[in-house]
This record gives structure tokens, sequence and C-alpha cells, in this order.
């Protein structure tokens, strides 16, 4: 399986934040050349400057040297609150994934339809206007063990992903997380756990059909190891779903088939 979803490690919230900080040039605990540089010419000019100001109206001569310093001073308590900032987010619950039980379908339907607002923001009202799910559209997967959610600390659904079979094969039909539990990884997690089961049973890949350019869509999935299926290697399952796509319009916004790989022999005790 490629570095993907049974072997992937969503980053926490202390590890974004981290990683966010040794990106950052001024990170004064991880400075590279650049970042000095610019830091160090930063408090030349501004001692020069106030050199400048002591010269022509007079002051202690001490004003240089501390006004050289303020950048390096500043860049320090950045730091500092960034610090506090992490471990504050340090401190968020970890998502937990479990099979859905009966008293989550009621709710999973405005979890499912909680994105047509992100869709909007793209022009893409087709899809935003689509009717929410009923019940009934998720019992399949509920009754087959395929159905999984994210809760919070007091057990109720805030993310799901939907699986069904198609060509044999696991097929992602939706994966969704309200938006105000975003940026938690919790679609990772949710997929990871989808991933997982299908490995452990010997499947050798699950499939997903999702839009080209959509930014949580497409190329969300390529960069945790999902590739683009050609339609040489869809059956007809993944054929009979891109002709329904297209009946209902949703071809006027390019959309593929995806594929992650697996290792059946990963899952299987010895």
């Amino acid at each position: 399986m490629k570095r993907g979803y049974a072997e992937y490690e969503p980053l926490s919230p202390t590890g974004r934040v981290r990683s966010r900080l040794r990106r950052n040039p001024f990170r004064t605990a991880h400075l590279n050349f650049a970042g000095w540089s610019a830091l160090v010419g930063l408090c030349l000019v501004t001692g020069l400057i106030a050199w400048y100001a002591v010269t022509r109206l007079g002051g202690p001569r001490w004003v240089p040297w501390a006004a050289g310093l303020v950048p390096l001073v500043v860049v320090k308590l950045v730091d500092l609150r960034r610090d506090r900032l992490l471990r504050q987010r340090s401190q968020v619950e970890v998502v937990t994934i479990r099979p859905s039980r009966d008293a989550d379908l009621i709710r999973l339907g405005a979890i499912e339809k909680s994105g047509a607002a992100a869709f909007r923001s793209l022009g893409m009202d087709l899809v935003a206007d689509s009717p929410a799910r009923e019940v009934a559209d998720f019992e399949g997967a509920h009754a087959a063990d395929w159905l999984f959610v994210a809760v919070d600390e007091s057990d109720r659904p805030f993310g799901l992903v939907r699986v069904e079979f198609v060509d044999g094969n696991p097929h992602v039909e939706q994966v969704s997380v309200l938006p105000g539990h975003a940026g938690r990884h919790t679609g990772a997690l949710l997929l990871s756990h989808v991933a997982e089961r299908a490995q452990e049973l010997g499947f050798t890949q699950i499939t997903l059909r999702t839009f080209v350019d959509v930014p949580w869509n497409g190329p969300y999935y390529a960069r945790l190891g999902w590739r683009v299926l050609p339609e040489s290697e869809c059956g007809a399952g993944l054929r009979a779903l891109a002709e329904r796509e297209r009946a209902l319009g949703l071809h006027r916004w390019p959309r593929q088939a995806m594929a992650l790989t697996l290792d059946p022999t990963r899952g299987r005790a010895p």
C-alpha cells in the first residue's frame, strides 16, 4: 500500500502548528540563513535610524543599541505567543471513529448536507442544492457494517464515511465532516478506518469518484496517496456511476475515479 491511509498518520493539531513554525524563517528556534540575514539586517537598519535621530536631535548613546534589538525582541515575543497557541491546540480532544449505530442515522443527512455552502462558494449551486439524504439511504451501509462516524466527547456524530461495493471493491460513496470540526484531519481518519478494514479483509484497493478540481476533493485525495484511475481500469460499476453523474448534470465540473492500492497481506494474521 502507498503511504495513504492504513499507514497515514494525520498531523495532530500540535504537529500542524509545529510544521508551520518550522517553515517560518523568523522562527528564532529554527532560523535558516535567509531568516537570520533578514533579522540582522532589520536590526542594523533600526539601529542606524535611531543613531541618526540621536545625532540630529540629541539623546543618550544607548538608544541606538536598544533600538537595534527591538526587531529581535518582537520576533521573540511572536514566538512566545505561538508557543502558547501551540500548547492550547495540543489540548484538543482526539477524534474517535466508531461504527454507526441506529440512533446515529437520523443525524447523518444533515452532516452530509453541511458542505453545501462550500460548494456554493465555487459556483456549484447544483451540488449545493441537492436534497439531503434520508435515513433509508444510510441503512444499507449501516446494516453491512460499512458506515462509520466520527464522534465528539458526547458521542454525537460530526463526520461520516459511507461505503458501498462497486466492481467487487469497497467504494467510498461519501465522506463528510461538519464545517465546525474542520482542520482536524477527520476526513483522513475516517478514510483510514475504511482502508484498514478493507485491507484486513483482503481487498487490494478501494475506489471513489470525485471532482477533479475542487480543493477538498481530487487534490486532497491525491495528497493522501490516491491515484487517478484511468478509464481503461474502470469496471462496469464505475462506468455506470459516471453515467449516473452525467444524467444528474454533474459533468459540467470534471469528475474522475480514484483508487487507493492496498496490500492485503499486511492485514492478515500469519
